[in-house]
């Protein structure tokens, strides 16, 4: 049979329930604080704080993202 590690010592109840709260602490912060849903200031639609607008392409205020007008495409490679 293969041998397992033991403990040498028992861990006492205030221990283990104090490493158990710590982790449930840690976790339930890490949910709660995780990418908060904002409406957008341009459009109104639901985004993620901090981010550019999927819909509008905002970020502050400004025009930041969107689609690309045909003078920016790149039709010739100069050499």
């Amino acid at each position: 049979m293969a041998k397992h590690p033991t403990t040498k010592q028992k861990l006492t109840r205030s221990r283990v329930r104090s490493r158990y709260s710590t982790f449930t602490r840690i976790a339930r912060q890490k949910l709660t604080d995780s990418a908060p849903i904002v409406s957008c200031t341009q459009c109104k639609s639901p985004k993620v704080n901090h981010r550019i607008c999927p819909t509008c392409g905002f970020y502050a205020g400004k025009k930041v993202a969107g689609k690309a007008s045909p003078l920016d495409k790149v039709t010739k490679i100069k050499a």
